[in-house]
């Protein structure tokens, strides 16, 4: 399951949250110290002053409440009241009478009046001087020298007012916080679009090289910090190095395209002129070969017998060499068509083997025949029973020049596959001097020697083995190669080929066909068959079926690429061939694995089907994505054991 990631952040916001996060945190900060701070002085100060003006007061009612003077005492009270934030004054005497008041009544007040700040009204006695002359002043009549109470001032203070003064200053320091931040903010989004913005004109810089457009961009040397302006350099650097890789390109697949155009017109033409030789050479050739058989039918002495012989056999083997050079340039023009008819299948191997049974006595070799398998009464098929003549034949010529003692052994093996269709499997196995490791891969190369020394001990052109393996891969099938070096090689090669509709004999007939396996799947599931040859596409086709699986069939790569995309398809396995038109197989498998990771699906088992006899063609397969590897003709036996890898079975 995949789980999306959010969004990715832009830079400009990462860095404005890194320039705005600290001025923010310490805005708070500051706002919440400050504020508090000057709440504590603002209840402070009117604390202060409260006290202040009560203790101011008691002193300047003295006089009013000595007297007696209420008039007087009510004047002071209210010029007090009016100048001042309190609630209320009140004066009372000893008794704690009320001798003035002014403001609202505290008993009107009560639950809004919080602080009351008092001061004592006293009477202080005159400081006299220690002379003759104020001794008529000294009290006489037992007055007292100390401080006389005569009463209190009671001042008392809103909390309102309070409220009202914090509300001030808390509305001030929000104003001014406020401002300093939208001041902060500007002053770092104006710093990061000088720092952003050169980096996005980066960006689409990047976009049009990637785009191809390779021209270099004007840079300003003014008004850029030397890190942007060492980018901009580098990246107009980096411009005119991929003008100069695109020019050295541009010139480098103009001249592949060049030479491209001249070897293929150099191998039409020498495709054409082996063509128009073979043709010209074949006449004067069969004109020889005529006139050496009528040569033949005078009397002649043994010693012009033997000549004529000689003769007539380096003729045969020169049309043979001729023959096979016009199929190669057939082959290489894609103008080679096989010829479908009907033929016996076993008579057609018995009397090819039969023919070389002679060369290979006069070598001192034993060639023999093993037919093994389902072989029925009548081996009747459709197919190129001259092609597959040809093609034994090249196997026999090669095993016969390379064997100098020993053997050789031709087994052909028929398999049944489905009602109207059956493989042979050949192989052609000698007791010679093998193939070294490292020369497997130019054995089936045209016109390449095994031995190009001047001392070589078998000639020939080096056509032979290429020209089977191109006929059997033609006719649908594969050929495949096993040699020790020092003990013999064996070449083997499986090829379909249809069964005739009439058969008229009852022993004859192919067995019917088994039920579908007991393990086959009992569920539906679904496989894909990817092979271009209508023949092994139909035998692969046949073989699923009756292993219990719904199969679909295309002939390409992209067809089947196609098909794996759609959602109206859930293939569990796919039988890829490797080389296809259109696309072949290795870059389909890469495709749909490529697919696969990109949208989250499970990989889709895909089996290699390949004619291909080289070594390392295995492992190319698995290097492109795929899971396994499997000859072609399809086997029954081979397909189930595959499978069952891989899928349960």
């Amino acid at each position: 399951m995949n789980f999306r990631k959010g969004t990715p952040k832009s830079l400009t916001h990462r860095l404005m949250v890194l320039g705005v996060m600290p001025a923010l945190v310490m805005f708070l900060v500051l706002l919440v110290f400050f504020t508090s701070a000057r709440l504590d002085d603002a209840r402070k100060e009117l604390y202060n002053s409260s006290q202040i003006l009560a203790d101011n007061l008691a002193p300047a009612v003295e006089y009013a409440v000595v007297s007696g003077n209420t008039q007087l005492l009510e004047q002071i009270l209210t010029q007090t009241f009016k100048r001042s934030h309190v609630k209320w004054i009140r004066v009372t005497d000893v008794t704690d009478r009320v001798v003035g008041e002014v403001g609202d009544s505290p008993a009107e007040g009560v639950g809004a009046t919080n602080d009351v700040f008092t001061a004592d009204i006293l009477q202080r006695p005159l400081d006299m001087k220690e002379d003759d002359d104020a001794d008529w002043f000294e009290p006489v009549y037992g007055f007292t020298s100390g401080v006389i109470r005569l009463g209190t001032v009671e001042v008392g203070v809103s909390e309102q007012a309070l409220v009202a003064r914090q509300k001030d200053i808390v509305w001030s320091s929000v104003i001014v916080g406020l401002s300093l931040l939208a001041f902060t903010l500007l002053l770092v989004r104006r710093t990061l679009h000088s720092l952003v913005h050169p980096i996005h004109l980066m960006a689409e810089r990047i976009n049009t090289l990637m785009t191809g457009d390779y021209r270099e961009a004007p840079v300003d040397r003014a008004n850029q910090t030397s890190d942007v302006l060492e980018l901009e350099q580098n990246l107009n650097a980096l411009a005119r190095h991929m003008a100069s890789l695109k020019a050295s390109r541009d010139q480098t697949l103009e001249v592949s395209e060049t030479a491209r155009e001249r070897a293929e017109s150099a191998n039409r033409a020498k495709s054409e002129f082996l063509a128009t030789m073979s043709h010209e050479l074949r006449t004067p050739l069969n004109g020889v070969l005529g006139m050496i058989e009528l040569i033949a039918e005078d009397e002649l002495n043994p010693r012009q017998q033997d000549y004529l012989g000689t003769a007539r056999h380096a003729t045969e083997d020169l049309l043979t060499i001729i023959s096979d050079i016009l199929d190669i340039s057939r082959m290489d023009r894609g103008k080679l068509a096989l010829d479908y008819h009907d033929f016996d299948l076993r008579q057609v191997i018995e009397n090819c083997v039969a023919t070389y049974r002679h060369a290979s006595e006069q070598q001192g070799l034993q060639l023999s025949l093993q037919l093994t398998g389902n072989w029925p009464g009548r081996s009747q098929v459709k197919g190129d029973a001259p092609r597959l003549r040809q093609v034994l034949a090249g196997l026999l010529d090669n095993a016969i020049k390379f064997t100098d003692q020993g053997s050789i052994t031709v087994i052909a093996e028929w398999h049944y596959l489905e009602e109207q269709c059956m493989v042979l499997q050949c192989t052609v196995r000698d007791s010679g001097s093998g193939i070294p490791t490292d020369r497997m891969k130019e054995i089936f190369k045209t016109f390449e020697q095994l031995d190009n020394s001047h001392s070589r001990t078998h000639g020939g052109t080096g056509i032979g083995l290429a020209l089977v393996q191109k006929l059997v891969e033609l006719m649908g099938g594969h050929v495949k190669v096993e040699t020790d070096l020092g003990t013999g090689s064996s070449f083997s090669f499986e090829v379909p080929f249809e069964l005739r509709e009439e058969v008229t004999d009852d022993q004859d007939r192919r067995p019917e066909p088994k039920p579908a396996d007991p393990g086959s799947p009992n569920r539906s599931t679904r496989a894909l068959v990817v092979e271009d040859n209508p023949v092994n596409q139909r035998v692969a086709t046949a073989l699923l079926t009756r292993l219990g699986f719904e199969t679909d069939a295309v002939s390409n790569g992209k067809d089947a690429l196609d098909r794996v995309r759609s959602s109206q398809f859930d293939y569990e396995v796919i039988l890829m061939d490797c080389h296809m038109p259109v696309m072949d197989g290795f870059e389909a498998t890469r495709t749909i694995r490529d697919w696969e990771r990109d949208s989250g699906q499970l990989a889709i088992p895909i089996i290699a089907l390949t004619a291909d006899a080289l070594p390392g063609t295995e492992s190319a397969c698995r290097e492109a994505g795929m899971n396994d590897y499997l000859s072609k003709p399809v086997r029954k036996d081979k397909l189930r054991t595959v499978l069952s890898r891989w899928i349960r079975f």
